[in-house]
């Protein structure tokens, strides 16, 4: 009970709040994923940086006139790309997608800023002749962008480069190769990077 009351207060204040607003916001980001590279043993093995999509939804909680507080859902469609021993193809694919939520602080002026957190649920996969394996991994995520926005009468279009971290990772541990959940975990995503628009409203 004492839990609950810790997480719903801070939310209930935040709703009676006189300057809550209830705007959203509808993005795309467009970008290039890299992934983490492990060397076990002598051989590096990583899969290949890869183009990805994501769409995203907001909806602000508290809008204070240049700045806007937002909640944030996302999602990444799953995408598979070569996994490489020493830079050379082994016809494994590696595959992760997401689903996301989070906190966004933006700035509103021309010259937009946005800086925030959120928990993403990914899935990652290895998937090769007679072998199909799978991992779920949950961990926070650090996002920033700077871009445009343009405040037309009706909606708000914005256009900018973002980039986002995870919090933590995970490295190679001694069952590398046999243990799939750590083989899998020790090659997810480590940076993101790309272009993020989209409108409010």
């Amino acid at each position: 009970m004492k839990a609950l009351t810790l997480i719903l207060a801070p939310a209930l204040a935040m709703a009676s709040l006189p300057a809550c607003a209830q705007d959203y916001e509808v993005g795309v980001f467009l970008g290039q994923n890299t992934y983490k590279s492990q060397t076990f043993p002598g051989t590096e093995f990583k899969p290949d940086t890869k183009t990805v999509a994501a769409a995203r939804l907001g909806f602000s909680i508290v809008d204070l006139g240049p700045a806007l507080f937002q909640f944030t859902v996302g999602y990444q469609p799953k995408v598979k790309t070569e996994f490489d021993a020493n830079g050379a193809a082994t016809g494994l694919d590696y595959g992760h997608q997401y689903w996301s939520a989070g906190l966004m602080f933006n700035f509103k002026a021309f010259v937009a800023v946005g800086a925030g957190v959120e928990y993403r649920g990914e899935k990652l996969s290895m998937e090769g002749p007679g072998l199909n394996e799978s991992a779920t991994y949950g961990r926070p995520w650090a996002r920033v962008n700077v871009g445009f926005s343009f405040p037309t009468p009706l909606v708000k279009p914005f256009v900018g480069v973002e980039a986002a971290a995870p919090l933590s990772s995970t490295s190679a541990s001694s069952t590398y190769g046999t243990d799939v959940d750590n083989t899998l975990k020790a090659h997810a995503p480590s940076f993101q990077v790309g272009v993020y628009g989209g409108i409010r409203f």
